[in-house]
């Protein structure tokens, strides 16, 4: 009898040791999962913010690409693409540009003088910086999480990408 009920306990001892291995399994499968699905959102946020910032920045240089209106050059100390609109014989500038880790849009009238910290706030980034390669070619170079650098190339049909 005394065998017996060692042999009892044995088995549930078997069962519950059996047990616990399939929760630790189930346990160590699932925080594995977690952080594979943690790294493909990061991954999908970045992809997401950086695609966000080319199709941004190529939209509205083509949106308004008529000859001569659209260029680099400076807006109170800081590099921006400057689109210059006309809308019933007034004469508008929009100023895209990185202004205190964003970047930012601001469209004016040309005779009102606003600050950089007016412009709405688009994408926040690390660096943003403008290079005018040719009359219809500017390089635009984005750093959205202080590790991986964009470079774009955005042309314009009727020239004037340079700084003027």
């Amino acid at each position: 009898m005394n065998e017996k009920q060692n042999r009892h306990i044995i088995d549930i001892l078997f069962v519950i040791s059996l047990f616990a291995m399939f929760v630790l399994s189930a346990v160590f499968l699932i925080s594995i999962g977690a952080r594979i699905y943690s790294n493909t959102m990061d991954n999908m946020n970045s992809n997401f913010d950086s695609r966000t910032a080319v199709a941004y920045i190529n939209e509205k240089v083509h949106q308004s690409d008529v000859s001569g209106n659209v260029r680099i050059g400076d807006f109170d100390g800081c590099e921006a693409i400057i689109i210059t609109n006309y809308v019933k014989d007034l004469e508008y500038i929009t100023y895209i540009y990185e202004y205190e880790g964003y970047i930012r849009e601001l469209t004016v009238r040309k005779d009102i003088a606003l600050s950089p910290a007016a412009g709405s706030t688009i994408l926040g980034v690390k660096e943003f910086s403008l290079d005018g390669i040719s009359d219809t070619l500017f390089k635009c170079e984005v750093n959205i999480d202080g590790e991986d650098d964009y470079s774009f190339y955005v042309s314009t049909g009727s020239g004037g990408a340079h700084e003027q």
